[in-house]
């Protein structure tokens, strides 16, 4: 360990764990004032940062750690522990001692390895190390106007704690929010263990986090299931939350973007369909505001300045359920554009600029059941 590397995680170390290191009853020459007996404590200390981060397996607080340097061998208590995790599509995981400093930052899944390797928060406080986490988020796409939703959990064998922890963590978010022009929308919840959920989320490639989300959701409507759920990113389940109603012992700051403007909730018969066919019309629907950028910013997509927006929902003969959408342009320079898609599309399957908008216009008259 470099001796920069043991200055930034004596911090993280009781400090009387390492005056009875340095004055129990070890031969002499580990407690002379010399090189050896430094060496001896750096060595211990180590054993200390690594047994932190190591030892959180299944939430418990370990009872001791073992130091063995050479003929000496003592029994360490270790420090509590407590686990931050992200999930946007990358899942983080920032394991933090109980001096609040991040001992290991755990990438779940591929996009998260991409996070992690441009960044360094091992050593920083976790507060420090949750707003150097998300920047990197932002810089890379995964958190933008139009994809703006992240899920904090904090997992403490405690409630207390992490309950504080949870609070901090979304407070250093909303911060970054005002260092930029949109609003992050903030998922949050808490756990006090995960030993159930490992598996799931270890198949899954996202944290434990996650999966106690879904689960939430799949009790909340019995019409979704965990195994497709989970394999939605966080922003469309943040969307979905938006019709739904969101779970107990969730909270949310700030709106999810990219959802259906608020006057059409109640005309629409959302509550009516399926899980599998909001879920579709919830990934279609963002797809369209994501094509709607080729001719608006991300900002006024949003804010749906510059067009209005019309949604009809009907059925065909056979009952499936089809969307008909329309942005007016207010600039007749951009025009008009629209899309068409069924119930079974999770993406635009048609989509009509101002040359051949007429189509969606028949395609919507030519619904036969309208919603109200």
């Amino acid at each position: 360990m470099r001796k920069e590397d043991l200055l930034k995680y004596i911090g993280s170390v009781n400090d009387r764990y390492i005056e009875e290191l340095y004055n129990s009853d070890a031969p002499a020459a580990s407690k002379s004032p010399n090189k050896n007996g430094w060496r001896t404590l750096a060595a211990s200390l180590a054993v200390i940062v690594v047994g932190s981060a190591a030892m959180f397996f299944g939430l418990g607080k370990s009872e001791t750690g073992v130091a063995d340097i050479g003929e000496y061998i003592k029994f360490l208590p270790m420090a509590s522990n407590t686990v931050v995790m992200l999930d946007v599509n990358p899942s983080i995981r920032l394991e933090i001692n109980d001096r609040n400093v991040v001992v290991e930052a755990e990438a779940e899944n591929s996009d998260a390895e991409k996070i992690t390797a441009d960044i360094n928060v091992v050593g920083k406080k976790y507060d420090e190390a949750v707003k150097v986490t998300v920047k990197a988020l932002q810089k890379n796409g995964y958190i933008t106007e139009l994809k703006n939703s992240v899920l904090v959990t904090v997992l403490d064998g405690e409630q207390d704690r992490a309950d504080s922890v949870r609070k901090t963590v979304v407070n250093t978010i909303v911060k970054i929010d005002k260092g930029v022009d949109y609003d992050i929308s903030i998922l949050s919840q808490t756990m006090t263990g995960d030993k159930d959920y490992r598996e799931l989320a270890e198949s899954n490639h996202v944290t434990t986090g996650k999966i106690l989300l879904v689960e939430k959701v799949c009790k909340l409507n019995s019409d979704f299931t965990v195994e497709k759920l989970v394999k939605n990113n966080i922003q469309t389940i943040n969307q979905l939350l938006v019709y739904t109603g969101l779970p107990e012992q969730l909270e949310r700051i700030g709106e999810a973007a990219g959802v259906v403007p608020e006057k059409y909730r109640s005309k629409l018969q959302l509550n009516e369909l399926s899980g599998d066919e909001l879920v579709n019309f919830t990934c279609a629907l963002s797809d369209f505001y994501t094509k709607l950028t080729q001719y608006y910013s991300e900002k006024d997509v949003v804010n749906q300045i510059g067009y209005v927006l019309n949604i009809t929902q009907g059925k065909n003969a056979s009952g499936e359920t089809l969307w008909g959408i329309i942005a007016e342009s207010r600039n007749h320079d951009i025009g008009s554009q629209g899309a068409v898609f069924s119930g079974a599309d999770s993406k635009v399957t048609d989509w009509y600029d101002q040359n051949d908008i007429y189509k969606v216009n028949k395609f919507v008259n030519g619904i036969i059941e309208k919603a109200a």
